[in-house]
């Protein structure tokens, strides 16, 4: 893609209404709303933007009249069909961010933000940015090869949340729209526009590296910190512009069209990314089905698939009972933690049943895991400690230490918990007949990431 130079002069037209001809009232009622856009747009617009001038008639249809080139199609058709090259994909991000410096003209411009569809690319492959309004009227009456995204999968976190465009607004957007440029996917896949926003508000963005593995760890970085959910993370403007003209240089590589690069989608990286994505979607906006049905059916799952025999004997030590106890707990195995005491574990005996039937529905909503990845747990138990601090015969007393972590849908929480056991011989078996300390309050109920 060579640099446009300056503006042609030339006025050139095309069909207002090229695929799909409205009723001939309709077309008077887009006429004049066209014609009202283009007598508010600015009398100079930047080279980059086309400029239309007018609306007029002839032989019975309606032609828009601009200046610029002619034969214009979107740019993410041609990716889709042709190669680019790198260094000229990362230009036309550096010249967009440049011209966010004028936010004001932007916004009245792009009031739904810039997006792949603004994207035009000439026979000289110039690339243009079209005014919201004139896209609007070609999505409308022209059809189009390639189904390019809608605005809601280049949307900040912020103006989902409710707020008004800004610059740091736009810049996370158009970092959006080049990751799909340059990886030919967009940061969510989701064809459900509302997954998309939530995940735009709630999950982390596949770093493009992963997509695009021959892009430079500076350049990935930089549009990573681009795609911030906090805006007070994205990178000032400057910083952002003068970072781009640098990785230009070491970023020279070949891009395969939209079409030869599907099986990106495929790779393990990705698959499980969306994934996890999405079970976490699940359980967000599902939490509170899923906990009542887990308290209803619990018990019939628990029953189920933890039905294991006897664990403990006689030939098992005190420091063994301690051990299967907090394996019990981190392992979500109610019966071989009951096994090991002889008291009610109260609140914890809920969670730790409710815990094993909602990671269980996890599972099967994931569609099993692969070799190597792990289950988002509710809670985990972590670097247990477990130290004898006296015996008297038939009574040991023990301290354990460990990290127990917990997440719901506010955060994750990690606290370290010290508890002190009491372990006697009871029937010739060892087992724990007291507990003092953290554990003792989450029997009670009472969480130590739970403020007073």
């Amino acid at each position: 893609m060579s640099n446009q130079g300056q503006e042609e002069k030339k006025l050139h037209k095309e069909k207002l209404f090229k695929d799909v001809v409205p009723r001939s009232r309709v077309q008077l009622d887009i006429v004049k709303r066209v014609r009202t856009a283009i007598e508010n747009l600015p009398a100079e617009l930047p080279a980059k933007i086309i400029s239309y001038q007018d609306v007029v008639r002839e032989n019975g249809e309606y032609y828009l009249l601009y200046r610029g080139s002619e034969n214009l199609q979107p740019l993410a058709e041609y990716l889709n069909k042709n190669s680019a090259n790198s260094q000229e994909i990362i230009k036309e991000f550096t010249e967009i961010l440049e011209l966010l410096e004028d936010v004001e003209l932007i916004r009245k411009l792009f009031p739904a933000g810039i997006n792949a569809a603004n994207f035009w690319i000439d026979e000289d492959q110039n690339v243009y940015l079209m005014p919201e309004e004139m896209l609007r009227s070609k999505r409308n009456y022209k059809e189009f090869e390639l189904e390019i995204p809608l605005a809601d999968y280049f949307m900040p976190p912020e103006l989902i949340a409710g707020e008004e465009w800004n610059l740091k607004s736009y810049m996370f957007n158009t970092a959006a729209v080049f990751y799909y440029f340059l990886s030919g996917e967009t940061i969510f896949s989701d064809r459900d526009n509302a997954k998309v926003l939530n995940k735009i508000q709630s999950e982390k963005i596949l770093n493009i590296k992963a997509l695009v593995p021959e892009l430079s760890d500076s350049l990935n970085e930089l549009i990573m910190k681009m795609l911030a959910k906090e805006q007070s993370e994205r990178p000032d403007l400057n910083f952002a512009v003068e970072d781009l003209k640098k990785s230009v240089g070491e970023n020279d590589f070949k891009l395969e069209p939209f079409l030869e690069r599907e099986n990106i989608v495929d790779s393990k990286i990705v698959k499980k990314k969306r994934r996890n994505e999405n079970i976490k979607l699940f359980f967000r906006q599902s939490w509170k089905v899923i906990l009542f049905f887990a308290i209803i059916g619990g018990g019939f799952i628990w029953g189920l698939s933890s039905g294991s025999p006897t664990t403990i004997t006689p030939d098992h030590s005190a420091a063994e009972v301690v051990n299967y106890f907090y394996e019990g707990i981190a392992t979500k195995n109610i019966n071989l933690a009951n096994e090991a005491v002889t008291f009610d574990l109260g609140e914890m005996e809920r969670m730790i049943s409710e815990t094993h039937v909602i990671e269980k529905m996890q599972q099967a909503y994931g569609g099993g895991l692969e070799q190597g990845e792990e289950v988002n747990e509710v809670y985990s138990l972590e670097n247990l400690e477990v130290v004898e601090l006296s015996t008297t015969g038939d009574k040991y007393r023990f301290r354990a230490s460990y990290d127990f972590n917990y997440r719901d849908r506010e955060g994750r929480y990690s606290n370290q918990v010290v508890d002190q056991l009491v372990v006697e011989e009871i029937d010739g078996i060892w087992r724990i007949t007291a507990i003092e300390g953290d554990f003792q309050d989450m029997i009670a109920g009472e969480y130590p990431w739970r403020e007073e």
